[in-house]
């Protein structure tokens, strides 16, 4: 209680502040500046009067002394108002103050009265208790210090075996135990600070709890490489006792990021020479292209087992640090708000992992050199990137299109590479080719190559509408890339916690097949194809002495050519040409992106053997071309000329020259008619081949860009067959002499008078021409299986150098009646009649040529104008010796002679 004079009194005297007014306090203010600090020391150290009296005025005047008198008082005002206004301020602190020393008065008055009781009660019991129970009572005080000391004690020596148990703890994993020993012993030694040696042993035990830490860490990181879901449950309860779960887990990661970068480096490490002082990207340029393959598998390998550690990570934590809230008190707010900074935060990881995996294999690719990888290593490595992209989309649902835009630059960058060098190899080829026949089976087509072998499904007619497209009418998935249900289901087997397999142990079996490798669906039944495909075409060449070694008389080609029906006429670079073919099919169906550069880089290489074919085979042409290549022949000619002559010239290759050992002048063999017979159809072969491929090749590429595909089907595909007409001619040309036919004609009187009965005798002298012709042709039969086709082109460009002959020869008459025109008929007749029955054909073509052109002497004056006007198919020689011949009237000779002199001018 606080006396009744406090509480009542009033307030000190003084300056009140608060009545103040501004320029007071201004005032007061500068009042106090001018204090000298010495008035404020101590009284002790200070007499103020005396230092008042040292310093006043000298000399001493009243005046002087009065105005000193008065800035002292003035002072003293203001330090006395301060002062009693700072005390009002603390007044009410001073009351409870004051209140509390009150307090504590009345509490030691209790507690003196206390001590006299007891005194007195001792005093009391000294004087009735004995000597003996004092001795007891000092006998128990003893024993319980003897307890404490042997307590202490027993503390001391389980606090020096801390260490020990710790470590043993540790070997055995048992990590919440050991951590909670050496923080059970912290608090124990923090309790008995007053021993010396405890305090001691405390700093030891901090040394223990830090090695202890240095120990879980080293066990964190090697969770990184093989997750244990055991091992790791009792770190997590480890450091949720440290109270360091989140800081764990930012550990964590960073042993992640380093376990990718050491992953990668020990992968690439054994196949580099001296990598001792090298970083990572050099070693991957030292690493050489011949073990580059190799070491891509095992850098995959290695970072596939870091990623499969993390996915388990996060699948363990989804599994069992998923617990809703139970409470709302603060602690649990707590732990849910960590667990899910844990679970943002290994999300967080699945993309940053993954990103630093795709940066390492991207480093390695690009300094790898890809084009030096051969073919089969190539595909390997598509396949291995495809599981890697496989992996991502299970692992963190990236579609790695960084990866897919590298591995389709890459690819594409190969492939024109390979590309370049198959040219050059089928240039070599063609310049050394015998355009021979190789031995193979009348029904032989492309899906009888092993190169084909896995396109089978797609390129069968029976089965290529259902093969090839989907559900939807869409890209099947055996040529898509992306990953499909089925490859993410296959794919989550290798992620199991047990699972000690990777996705790529495929590549290490030598069996393994490219389908196999990139997951795509196997071909149909076998029993479907015939798989015993001929040893000879199991080789890289055909042996020309392979070629007519039949086991049996009935297996030889037939003596007569007009027996063959169905025949398979292909060369050894025919056979180069379809393999190489196939190889790019099998790139363009794994990376279906490309599907379309693959392609275009197909048909440069028809486009090649067809250019070449063309120049080394009508290079001896002896006859006028215009009426031999059609609109299609010659537009295909001239692209092709351009694209492959100039447009590329990173993959150009030049044209080869016609090689000497080709025999294209000796009458025997029909100047080379075989070899021709040879090429050209190897060339109709190569472009039915491509027309089987059509339908493929339209589904693996997108809508937009099927037009290029059907505009080569319908240009360059189709212009093969036209190729015969300008090849075949060149032997044609040359069945019948032209120089000594011409003149055995102009022999002829053509303005006999009657009608003749027989034919001029320039008629059996090319029946007999025709003749040997046919005898020379069973000799070429012998070599080469030719069909009917075959047969029926090369009797038809006779047919038409004969037609074209006759025209000539009647052109050059100067002088012919109706009797002329006649034997003109007569001759022409029996000459088709017999040449129909040496060759068989029914009938013989291009007779209207030579028909239209010998009735033309027989139409009147405006019919003949008509004629000359229409039929451009004749030269105008033969249009100008026609109307001199018909034309009887000078004046209608000269105006149509007229006409056809304005035709030939424009």
């Amino acid at each position: 209680m606080l006396p009744s004079n406090i509480e009542n009194r009033n307030a000190p005297p003084g300056i009140n502040s608060r009545s103040m007014t501004a320029a007071q306090s201004a005032a007061d203010l500068e009042v106090l500046r001018e204090i000298e600090h010495v008035y404020f020391s101590p009284p002790a150290e200070f007499d103020a009067a005396r230092y008042a009296l040292e310093h006043a005025p000298s000399p001493p005047n009243c005046e002087a002394i009065e105005r000193m008198f008065t800035k002292l008082k003035r002072q003293q005002q203001v330090v006395s108002g301060k002062a009693l206004h700072l005390i009002s301020q603390q007044r009410d602190n001073c009351d409870r103050e004051f209140a509390e020393i009150q307090n504590i008065r009345s509490q030691l008055a209790d507690t003196l009265q206390t001590c006299r009781r007891a005194r007195e009660r001792l005093h009391a019991a000294s004087n009735h208790l004995t000597i003996s129970t004092f001795v007891i009572l000092a006998n128990v005080r003893k024993r319980q210090i003897i307890k404490s000391v042997l307590k202490s004690l027993d503390l001391l020596r389980s606090l020096r075996s801390v260490e020990k148990d710790a470590a043993d703890l540790l070997n055995k994993k048992e990590y919440y135990e050991a951590i909670e020993l050496i923080l059970k012993s912290r608090r124990a030694a923090a309790v008995h600070k007053e021993y010396t040696c405890i305090a001691d042993l405390a700093a030891r035990l901090q040394d223990t709890l830090d090695m202890t830490e240095e120990k879980l860490d080293s066990v964190l990181a090697g969770v990184c490489y093989e997750f244990d879901e055991r091992v790791f449950q009792k770190l997590k309860k480890a450091y949720d006792l440290l109270g360091k779960t989140q800081a764990a887990m930012e550990q964590l990661h960073m042993h992640y990021c380093s376990a990718v970068n050491e992953s990668a480096v020990e992968a690439v490490r054994p196949f580099v020479d001296d990598a001792s002082e090298m970083k990572f990207a050099e070693m991957c340029r030292a690493v050489h292209a011949s073990k580059a393959p190799t070491c891509l598998l095992s850098l995959c390998e290695k970072l596939f087992l870091v990623m499969r550690s993390y996915y388990l990570l996060v699948d363990w934590h989804s599994k069992n640090d998923d617990r809703p809230p139970s409470s709302s008190d603060v602690l649990e707010i707590e732990r849910n708000v960590s667990r899910e900074y844990i679970r943002q935060k290994l999300k967080a990881g699945l993309i940053r992992i993954w990103h630093d995996v795709q940066a390492k294999v991207s480093m390695f690719l690009k300094s790898s050199g890809l084009e030096e990888y051969p073919f089969e290593k190539f595909i390997q490595m598509l396949g291995i990137l495809r599981k890697l992209t496989q992996i991502a989309e299970v692992f963190c649902g990236d579609t790695s299109d960084l990866l897919h835009d590298f591995i389709k630059t890459q690819s594409v960058s190969y492939i024109k590479n390979y590309h370049r060098g198959r040219m050059e190899e089928l240039k070599l080829f063609l310049e050394n080719e015998g355009w021979e026949q190789c031995p193979v089976r009348s029904d032989f087509n492309v899906l009888s190559l092993q190169e084909f072998k896995q396109f089978r499904k797609y390129l069968n007619p029976a089965t290529s509408d259902s093969a090839i497209a989907g559900p939807r009418g869409t890209q099947s998935d055996a040529t898509s890339s992306v990953p499909s249900q089925d490859d993410s289901e296959y794919m989550l087997r290798y992620f199991a916690p047990n699972s000690t397999r990777t996705p790529f142990d495929i590549f290490r079996n030598e069996n393994i097949t490219n389908d196999d490798i990139f997951g795509l669906e196997p071909e149909s039944d076998a029993s479907d194809y015939s798989d015993d495909e001929p040893d000879e075409l199991r080789r890289d060449f055909v042996d020309e002495a392979d070629h007519g070694d039949y086991s049996d008389v009935a297996d030889r080609p037939p003596a007569s050519p007009s027996r063959v029906r169905d025949s398979v006429i292909v060369t050894n670079t025919t056979l180069s040409v379809l393999r190489n073919c196939g190889q790019y099919l099998q790139i363009g169906r794994y990376l279906p992106q490309i599907s379309l550069e693959v392609i275009m880089l197909m048909n440069q290489l028809f486009d090649y053997y067809f250019y070449t074919v063309h120049s080394f085979f009508t290079s001896d042409l002896p006859v006028s071309s215009s009426t031999l290549y059609s609109t299609k022949l010659n537009a295909t000619l001239k692209r092709i000329t351009t694209s492959i002559g100039s447009a590329d010239r990173a993959s150009s290759v030049e044209f080869p020259n016609v090689p000497q050992h080709l025999d294209l002048v000796s009458e025997e063999n029909l100047h080379g008619l075989s070899e021709r017979i040879v090429a050209v159809e190897s060339v109709v072969f190569l472009a039915k081949q491509f027309e089987l491929l059509h339908p493929y090749l339209e589904h693996v590429v997108d809508q937009p860009q099927r037009m290029i595909l059907d505009h080569f089907k319908e240009s360059t595909l189709a212009a093969a067959t036209d190729l015969r007409a300008p090849v075949y001619m060149c032997s044609a040309s040359r069945a019948v002499e032209a120089s000594s036919t011409l003149v055995a004609m102009a022999q002829v009187r053509w303005n006999v008078k009657e009608v003749a009965v027989e034919h001029s005798p320039y008629v059996d002298t090319v029946v007999r021409k025709i003749q040997v012709f046919a005898l020379r042709l069973e000799n070429v039969a012998a070599r080469v299986s030719l069909n009917v086709q075959v047969i029926n082109s090369v009797w038809s460009m006779v047919a038409k150098f004969i037609v074209h002959l006759l025209v000539e020869g009647f052109s050059n008459a100067t002088k012919c009646s109706n009797g002329g025109r006649s034997l003109m008929q007569l001759d022409y007749r029996q000459l088709f009649v017999k040449l129909e029955k040496i060759s068989r054909l029914k009938p013989v073509p291009y007779q209207d040529y030579v028909d239209r052109y010998v009735k033309a002497y027989y139409l009147p004056r405006n019919e003949l104008e008509e004629f000359v006007k229409t039929h451009t198919e004749y030269s105008n020689k033969h249009l100008k010796a026609l109307v001199t011949c018909a034309c009887e009237n000078k004046r209608d000779r000269q105006a149509l002679i007229a006409i056809i002199e304005n035709k030939e001018v424009s």
